[in-house]
């Protein structure tokens, strides 16, 4: 793409940053090197991912350590696809051969630069992405790139991110090294996304090291198959040295424990024994014997060398370094809602939901002539109830009903009026079933939704507020860290704060547009039980499809 190799690696070395009014630093000490191709940096919500991100371009000052090089032209890529870049008219005017493959990579429309605001999530993200390379930076860093995006946009995401650092796959798709000395950073818990282009990962773990949970950065070679495979058997190694190190503890504790009883007795014998006749040599010489064997002497030499092996052993379990332990159970604040007593919750007739937000017109249903179905729908084990169709001016819908204790996926590719769809639905609820309790929480969420959700929490009273934080726990949020001042909460920490305070209002009915957007790996299997446990009715529009065959019995499908 014509770039001009200017660096090596990205290093950041012994990184502290601490969050203002937090108890403990978010990153303490850290230290990682990005070489040339792709890593992927990977870790639960909240641990400090887009922070060292944000470190290592100069946008959050470190309370210590340094990145090298300082000059390297580092490009970034929001999470957030609201943000509009600030080289859009440049992209958007430049026709020049690196250009126009980048538009071929992603499949961007020549018009899409001049109309950024009515464009789709995905369409807005590959947009982003463009420009982000169109700024030919030594270093790239891409946050979350794949939230809001269906499967062609994702490959399309794939193309030009090998295109960038000059990597190919090979036949049997492994990865050829890099060949324009390109850095390329992308910080992700998309499996896919990461097995395609990554070449080695960044796993932010959270170490249990001498009686504390501490963030270590380990950089594992491959993809995430890989490197997670390389991290399950590092796991088990470690699991079974504690074991092993805990068990032969126990046994000198043990050890120890019965010699110090024997030598109790011992010398509770000699005391007993002190009033014997100074004539009686052979019993004196007996009490003198047990007390020589059992606390003074050999005896005590072997005592001391035995405390020593304990210590030793102990000192062992306390230095052992393991993963910390994490919440893997249900949310069980989601088991304790009642379902609505209705027979149906909210319908609406088969219409043409236009999408300029005006009123439904009424229709005829999508005929079996204009469904295309998705081949990842295809092969799923979820029946599909309900087709929809994109047409020029509006969404073409048949009968939508929702029951009480319906739970329904929302698929589709991006723009195909999926989430005009959910809006139409949501209005009518709300003018036929106002006392129906509803939790919606939208794919896009800003500084402004941190804030007022921060503010709800503190007004909730002490009961409450626990048990909203202890919801939290249970998706794996550290409630320290929300609860810290000035620290905003991390895009997926914010969707965890959302539903469990929406889930203390005991909603009859959950609306969720994209959900797994910026939730961890774990997170995101800790919401899929939640929301197949829950009573209610739930509805979800995601691209994800394991998360969907978690949580929901059937689907809508729409097609463009």
């Amino acid at each position: 793409m014509g770039f001009i190799m200017s660096v090596t690696a990205l290093a950041l070395s012994h990184i502290t940053y601490t969050y203002p009014g937090a108890p403990a630093p978010l990153l303490n000490d850290i230290s990682v090197t990005f070489p040339t191709g792709w890593t992927a940096v990977m870790g639960d919500n909240g641990i400090g991912k887009s922070t060292l991100m944000n470190v290592a371009r100069g946008a959050t000052a470190a309370d210590s350590g340094q990145v090298s090089p300082r000059d390297a032209v580092i490009a970034y890529c929001p999470q957030d696809v609201a943000t509009q870049p600030s080289n859009l008219e440049d992209f958007a005017n430049d026709w020049n051969p690196d250009a126009l493959a980048m538009r071929d990579a992603l499949g961007i429309d020549d018009g899409w630069p001049y109309r950024y605001e009515t464009l789709s999530g995905g369409e807005r993200k590959r947009i982003q992405i463009a420009c982000a390379m169109m700024a030919r930076p030594d270093v790239l860093i891409l946050d979350e790139p794949t939230n809001h995006v269906d499967a062609p946009t994702r490959d399309a995401m794939v193309r030009a991110m090998l295109l960038f650092t000059g990597q190919k796959r090979e036949v049997e798709g492994a990865l050829t090294p890099p060949r324009s000395g390109r850095i390329g950073i992308v910080v992700s818990h998309d499996i896919e996304l990461v097995d395609a282009v990554a070449m080695r990962c960044a796993f932010f773990e959270r170490r249990h090291i001498d009686h504390r949970n501490i963030t270590c950065v380990t950089v594992r070679p491959g993809n995430y198959t890989q490197a997670s495979a390389t991290a399950a058997a590092s796991q088990a190694s470690e699991q079974t040295a504690l074991s092993l190190a805990q068990k032969e503890a126990a046994r000198l504790q043990r050890e120890s424990a019965a010699r110090q009883h024997d030598a109790a007795l011992a010398a509770t014998a000699w005391r007993a024994n002190r009033n014997i006749d100074r004539k009686d040599h052979d019993a004196r010489n007996a009490a003198k014997l047990a007390k020589m064997t059992s606390v003074d002497g050999t005896a005590g030499a072997a005592k001391a060398r035995l405390d020593a092996h304990v210590a030793a052993a102990q000192s062992a379990v306390d230095s052992a370094e393991v993963a910390a332990k994490r919440y893997d159970g249900d949310l069980t604040a989601f088991q304790s809602v009642e379902p609505s007593h209705r027979t149906e919750l909210v319908r609406v007739e088969s219409s043409m939901i236009p999408f300029d937000g005006s009123e439904p017109v009424s229709a005829a249903p999508p005929t079996p002539a204009q469904w295309k179905p998705s081949p990842s729908i295809d092969e799923s084990s979820l029946p599909v109830t309900i087709h929809a169709v994109r047409t020029q001016v509006g969404v073409q819908i048949p009968t939508l009903s929702v029951g009480p204790s319906d739970h329904i996926g929302v698929v589709g590719a991006n723009g195909a009026g999926k989430t005009t769809t959910l809006r139409t639905l949501l209005r009518t609820l709300r003018m036929h079933n106002p006392d129906e309790t509803t939790l919606v929480i939208d794919q896009n969420t800003t500084d402004d939704d941190a804030r007022k959700a921060l503010a709800r929490l503190d007004s909730l009273d002490p009961q409450r507020r626990g048990s909203v934080l202890s919801a939290m726990a249970q998706l794996n949020a550290d409630p320290d860290r929300i609860m810290a001042d000035d620290a905003l909460p991390s895009p997926g920490e914010l969707r965890k704060l959302l539903l469990c305070l929406g889930i203390a209002e005991s909603p009859r009915i959950i609306v969720m547009d994209e959900p797994t957007n910026h939730l961890d790996l774990h997170s995101k299997q800790a919401l899929a039980r939640a929301l197949a446990a829950f009573p209610g009715a739930v509805i979800v529009a995601s691209h994800d499809m394991p998360f969907l065959e978690q949580a929901v019995t059937q689907l809508w499908e729409f097609h463009r």
